[in-house]
């Protein structure tokens, strides 16, 4: 996958860039929106937790993702100025990336349980 950014908008008022871009991703589905702030924050040099995407779609047909993303000089200014719906989303996609990490880093300590076979048994 390869981001390009298509406008940058400085907004010093509300102390952020806000950021027009796209992905190619050719042969594969539209990018989550954790892979798309990774390549945005690689691509731009700035820490991932300061960009915030605000939307993210493929038109039908094509294999080019276009967003729009905003990023923060500060954690706390992009708190502040966020609606929380948005904040919440972004803290659930970390948490459930983290959770997938420690799956797989971790091996499962409790076996699956075999499946009882009621109702067999007892027939007569």
């Amino acid at each position: 996958m390869e981001a390009r950014i298509i406008k940058k908008v400085n907004n010093p008022l509300l102390r952020r860039t806000e950021i027009y871009f796209e992905i190619d991703h050719p042969r594969g589905p539209t990018p989550r929106r954790m892979e798309a702030r990774k390549l945005l924050a690689d691509k731009l040099k700035v820490p991932e937790d300061l960009v915030l995407i605000e939307k993210l779609a493929t038109p039908h047909g094509r294999h080019v993702a276009a967003g729009i993303a905003r990023v923060y000089n500060s954690r706390e200014r992009l708190e502040e100025l966020e609606p929380k719906y948005l904040l919440e989303r972004e803290a659930r996609k970390e948490k459930t990336k983290k959770e997938g990490e420690e799956k797989s880093e971790s091996p499962e300590e409790n076996p699956p349980e075999e499946k009882s076979s009621e109702g067999k048994e007892g027939s007569t």
